[in-house]
C-alpha cells in the first residue's frame, strides 16, 4: 500500500534565501522547490519526540 503525497510548507525553510519553502513528502521521501530563489532539492525530514527535523545534505562536487 503506497502513502498519500503530503504537501507542506516550511517557515523560512530555503536553504539558500530563507523563504517559504513548499515540501511534498512521499514514499520515497521529501522533495522542496523554493518558489522565490529556485533552489531545489531534498531535504530530509526526521521524526522526533519534539516534532519533524529538517536537514539538509551539503552539495557534492
Amino acid at each position: 500500500m503506497h502513502a498519500t503525497p503530503r504537501d507542506y510548507t516550511l517557515p523560512e525553510g530555503c536553504p539558500v534565501c530563507s523563504a517559504d519553502l513548499p515540501v511534498r513528502i512521499t514514499a520515497a521521501g521529501a522533495n522542496g522547490v523554493c518558489k522565490h530563489c529556485g533552489w531545489f532539492g531534498r531535504p530530509l525530514v526526521t521524526v522526533t519526540h519534539q516534532g519533524l527535523r529538517v536537514t539538509y545534505e551539503g552539495a557534492q562536487a
